[in-house]
């Protein structure tokens, strides 16, 4: 065994030797091979460029936080920070609120109601003026036709009902049957049906009466030619009270309308 040792250990010293005459016999022959280059003339040089790298620390880079000893960041004071508002704060802000918007809801309230009182009071005034006026109308009508002696008393009680419609709104036909009613006479119907009024007389002498009815067959053709277009009643003195007239409303006129006078009188009160 130990003979076995020597010898291996023999040859791995010879080959090392071999190795190292080897690399001496290479390193003589470049010289020597290179002088003959040179000697012919020929040369081969290469030429790297000198690098260096220089090794950023970027630990103390990153790490580095020197600060001036007399540096100023700034207060609290100095930072634009929304102030949130407290519990108690909102609840007064929004009694506050409440409190104005009621009292505006009052002051409008106030001010509507002023204004329909106004209204009331100029209402009021403009009919109690229309009543003076129409009363006014009445008597001087009803001391004309007292004097004449001709007018009786349901003639008046239609006449005066009459009167107080002025300014409505109101057809002809519901004046005339209104009067009538207010003399204790119950009839309405189209204007030509009015000849037929109970206890009524056709007049054909021209003459005219207070109380009576006067119907007209045509002021425009309101009717479509189907019926006669207007009736009226006649209070003396050549007037007539005439509903749905100027604009729809109950009104005093002439007795001659439109295309002219009345083309039938009915006398109701005798």
């Amino acid at each position: 065994m130990i003979r076995w040792a020597t010898m291996r250990l023999s040859k791995t010293m010879m080959s090392a030797f071999t190795a190292t005459v080897a690399a001496g016999m290479l390193f003589a022959v470049a010289p020597m091979a290179h002088a003959a280059e040179s000697s012919s003339g020929l040369s081969a040089v290469r030429s790297f460029p000198a690098y260096s790298q220089v090794r950023k620390d970027f630990i103390g880079e990153h790490t580095s936080t020197e600060v001036e000893s007399d540096s100023n960041w700034g207060g609290i004071e100095d930072l634009n920070v929304p102030r949130t508002k407290s519990s108690a704060e909102k609840q007064e802000e929004a009694a506050r609120a409440a409190a104005k918007k009621a009292e505006e809801e009052r002051r409008k309230a106030e001010e509507a109601e002023r204004a329909l009182e106004e209204s009331q009071h100029l209402a009021v005034a403009s009919q109690t003026a229309q009543a003076a006026s129409r009363s006014e109308e009445r008597k001087a009508l009803t001391e004309f036709v007292y004097e004449d002696g001709d007018v009786t008393s349901g003639a008046g009680a239609a006449i005066g009902e009459a009167y107080s419609l002025i300014g409505q709104s109101m057809d002809c036909t519901m004046l005339v049957s209104r009067a009538l009613a207010a003399a204790g006479i119950n009839f309405h119907g189209w204007p030509e049906q009015y000849v037929n009024v109970p206890g009524g007389v056709e007049v054909t002498d021209g003459s005219l009466k207070p109380g009576d009815i006067l119907i007209y067959r045509y002021t425009g053709g309101y009717n479509g030619g189907a019926h006669w277009d207007h009736v009226a009643l006649y209070v003396g003195n050549g007037k007539a009270i005439h509903g749905g007239f100027n604009g729809g409303t109950v009104a005093l006129a002439g007795v001659n309308v439109s295309t002219g006078g009345p083309d039938k009188v009915v006398r109701v009160f005798h």
